[in-house]
């Protein structure tokens, strides 16, 4: 059974590549002094790095560095879980991310630094950093911080290393 062609001159897989398979919107009122909410999901307080921590050291929101991190270790985790599966091995991963904030190089403003580090239970880095390679490549967070690059600063993107898994706590 052969797959139907699509309009002439069109490449079907380039085709299918621009058409979304999920959209996400998400909406933000008072910037990191208000809310976001993504329709159909959460909403969430939001909060400035800088905003003074109470006592108990919780700010009452999240700040973009934290929702940045949230995302992206989510979706490299999950993209390094396909990754093994895709290889056969049935062992758990975490992804831990730091988001550093830093003034912009040209004095105008901020710019993230982010880095992840990748685990695989059972696995030593060495024999992880492979798969964590692979997950990298393919997860659509990491390609858009990769894209986004500060490339004039000398920034390469976001650096992603293989830890051993004993060296990210779950909590």
């Amino acid at each position: 059974m052969s797959t139907p062609a699509g309009p002439p001159g069109v490449d079907r897989a380039t085709d299918d590549a621009a058409r979304p398979l999920y959209t996400a919107s998400v909406v933000n009122d008072g910037g990191t002094s208000g809310h976001v909410r993504a329709t159909g999901g959460p909403s969430l307080p939001t909060a400035s790095p800088f905003d003074a921590a109470p006592a108990d050291g919780a700010r009452p929101g999240a700040d973009p560095e934290q929702l940045l991190g949230m995302a992206w270790s989510t979706c490299l985790n999950a993209t390094l879980e396909i990754v093994l599966a895709e290889a056969g091995i049935a062992a758990r991963s975490r992804v831990r991310v730091e988001v550093e904030l830093h003034r912009d190089r040209t004095g105008v403003g901020y710019r993230f630094v982010p880095r992840a580090a990748a685990a695989v239970e059972g696995m030593s880095a060495q024999q992880a950093r492979a798969h964590v390679e692979a997950a990298h490549a393919r997860c659509p967070v990491s390609k858009l911080l990769t894209g986004a690059a500060d490339v004039s600063g000398g920034h390469p993107g976001p650096r992603v290393e293989a830890v051993e898994f004993s060296d990210l706590p779950a909590r």
